[in-house]
């Protein structure tokens, strides 16, 4: 019996890994461009105005707290 309970706990320690736990850099994600023109358009898409960029990467939204308000609820 302990044989199938560890193999279970094992299973069940591999299917949590799998789970996207980390939700805001998976929107972060969704939302980086490399042109301006590409923010602006996705910025128009998700109802939200302006852009602004982060590091080398453009995002659409005024800010990053919008841009991911408007990724979640999509």
């Amino acid at each position: 019996m302990s044989f199938v309970l560890r193999k279970l706990k094992i299973l069940t320690f591999f299917f949590f890994l799998t789970l996207p736990f980390n939700l805001y850099s998976q929107a972060h994600m969704k939302g980086t461009f490399y042109s301006e023109q590409e923010a602006e358009k996705e910025s128009f898409e998700l109802g939200c105005i302006g852009i602004h960029k982060n590091q080398d990467k453009w995002l659409p939204c005024k800010n990053e707290k919008e841009l991911h308000k408007k990724l979640r609820a999509n």
